[in-house]
């Protein structure tokens, strides 16, 4: 079993097609179909069928699948790892990073860090934990950037902590609770729930179980960090959101923080990866520079609120 095959296998269920993968590897058809079929051979299962929708994995192909996206990713992870221990800053680094780390301190991050390594190719993509651990495990990302309670990561993965969100309480400019100072004013609001590492509506709930307040009253679910500004903005709901997201989108003069003087829980955002898997030298540099540039934003003066 070589590992081109199982390169080829995966790039063709990316693909779609045979015809594509080969284009994609550089390869004849016939000599890519020969090695699946070699490949389902040595297996004695069918891996893929061909549909109306193009090349789909059969079910051993799903099984079989994730172990060579987990051996091919490793492997290439490898090489890149020895390429840059030897000084020679070249391969592909993959991860998944939270709507307000992205918002924050990742371009300036990724800017300094393009200038030092233009080589390294860099994939980025939204994700939050748990969601991110499927691909985590399969090798598809290096590491993710993502609020975690440290209490509850999984056992296959190490949470890295960076640093503690600023989270605060937004409603529109000219609601008639813009100015509450206590959360009981807002005991009766209509909340938005947005998207949290124990799901929607987490850390609304935490803040009124402290208090005694019983059960805070939804208004909808909002798992769209780019959508939830214009949400406020256009309504009577409160929400909670990341300072960063707060000061950084396209509803900011509509918007208002809500001085609550109650503290708002801070997750703490990580840089979560699998507990077997170290960081290459190109991600420790990358996840430096992000946490080099996690300066709090609560020094925005309360005249731009």
């Amino acid at each position: 079993m070589k590992l081109q095959t199982l390169q080829a296998l995966v790039t063709v269920v990316e693909a779609g097609s045979i015809r594509a993968a080969a284009k994609e590897l550089h390869v004849s058809q016939p000599a890519l179909t020969l090695a699946i079929q070699q490949l389902e051979e040595e297996l004695h299962a069918p891996l893929l069928i061909r549909t109306k929708q193009g090349v789909l994995p059969t079910a051993f192909g799903e099984a079989f699948l994730r172990h060579a996206r987990l051996i091919t990713a490793e492997a290439q992870r490898a090489k890149d790892e020895i390429a840059q221990l030897r000084g020679r800053w070249e391969g592909t680094l993959s991860f998944a990073t939270s709507p307000a780390v992205a918002l924050g301190g990742l371009p300036r991050a990724l800017r300094v860090f393009r200038e030092k390594y233009p080589s390294i190719k860099v994939q980025a993509r939204d994700g939050l934990y748990p969601g991110v651990s499927p691909a985590l495990r399969e090798g598809t990302l290096d590491f993710a950037i993502t609020p975690v309670h440290l209490n509850q990561v999984e056992p296959d993965f190490v949470a890295e902590p960076l640093y503690m969100a600023d989270i605060v309480i937004v409603a529109r400019r000219g609601h008639a609770l813009a100015q509450a100072t206590s959360l009981r004013e807002l005991q009766h609001s209509d909340w938005i729930f947005t998207s949290a590492p124990r799901g929607p509506g987490a850390m609304i709930r935490e803040m009124f179980e402290s208090l005694g307040l019983g059960e805070p009253r939804m208004g909808m679910v909002c798992e769209s960090f780019l959508a939830l500004p214009g949400i406020v903005a256009m309504s009577d709901m409160v929400a909670t959101m990341p300072r960063s997201l707060y000061v950084s989108n396209s509803y900011r003069e509509d918007l208002t923080i809500v001085p609550v003087e109650e503290p708002v829980p801070s997750p703490t955002i990580c840089v979560l990866r699998r507990h077997d898997l170290p960081l290459t030298p190109a991600a420790q540099a990358l996840t430096g520079w992000i946490r080099h540039f996690a300066v709090p934003r609560s020094s925005i003066s309360d005249s731009k609120r």
